[in-house]
């Protein structure tokens, strides 16, 4: 396992799915984390049944620069200061362009293109003068398209763009910011996705070559390996945990609600 017991990391969108599996993977790991979301915070760190002083929950919006600011505020009082962040926050839609409405686009974009541009600024300005790290959770639907989901590959592909542009910008003070760009992943999201028939499960499993989604775990694990210092010369990279999704050419199946 990494270790990562010098880390204080900020988590965004950490009140469950993958934001929660993260956490809980990086405390395991040795960590401090701060749990941040927009609700249910403190539920959500007493669910993680973790030492008090190894774990802070602020509420906010990752649209706010001043609740991102706030929450490293927090982590500076409660651990002397921040590490890394992982920005886990993030939303979907699946629609066809004709009925997505630019409000539902633009709510899309500013969560996960501006939320996380807006939540690595806060943190890099928290860090220590050299080092440091960002994970952005990221998508296969940034590496190419499918239908009924403009906004969401939109954002995703913005996110990968947006960590090589800062993987360039902020090496020269030492940090390294990389995406995890997992495949479907049994998230809440998901299951509410499956229960109202806009996300097709078997569909997904029958063209990646592993045969099934992924686990939350599998992406923390990435997660934690990108943050560690086994990864310490690897920056600007997206690293697929897709089962072989993208390595299959992006073949969609046949079912368009995916």
């Amino acid at each position: 396992m990494p270790d990562l017991t010098t880390q204080r990391v900020l988590i965004t969108g950490a009140r469950q799915g993958l934001g929660h599996a993260i956490a809980r993977r990086f405390l395991a790991d040795g960590a401090r984390v701060c749990l941040f979301g927009r609700g249910g915070m403190e539920e959500a760190r007493r669910a993680l049944n973790a030492p008090a002083d190894s774990v802070v929950a602020v509420t906010g919006d990752v649209r706010d620069s001043a609740d991102l600011e706030r929450a490293t505020r927090v982590m500076t009082e409660a651990f002397g200061g921040i590490d890394g962040v992982v920005t886990a926050a993030g939303i979907t839609r699946i629609a066809p362009i004709a009925t997505l409405t630019p409000e539902q686009f633009r709510e899309i974009m500013d969560i996960n293109v501006t939320g996380t541009w807006l939540s690595v600024r806060a943190a890099v300005e928290a860090m220590p003068d050299l080092g440091g790290w960002a994970v952005l959770l990221g998508s296969v639907y940034g590496e190419g398209g499918a239908p009924d989901r403009s906004a969401y590959c939109a954002s995703k592909g913005a996110v990968h763009n947006l960590a090589r542009a800062l993987a360039v910008e902020l090496g020269p003070r030492g940090v390294r910011v990389n995406v995890v760009a997992p495949t479907g992943v049994m998230t809440p999201m998901i299951r509410d996705l499956i229960a109202r028939g806009l996300y097709n499960q078997a569909g997904v499993e029958a063209r990646t070559p592993l045969g099934r989604m992924a686990t939350v775990e599998e992406v923390a694990a990435a997660c934690a390996f990108l943050a560690s210092p086994d990864a310490g010369m690897t920056t600007g990279t997206i690293l697929p945990v897709d089962g072989g999704w993208i390595a299959n050419g992006f073949i969609q199946p046949s079912n368009t609600n995916r």
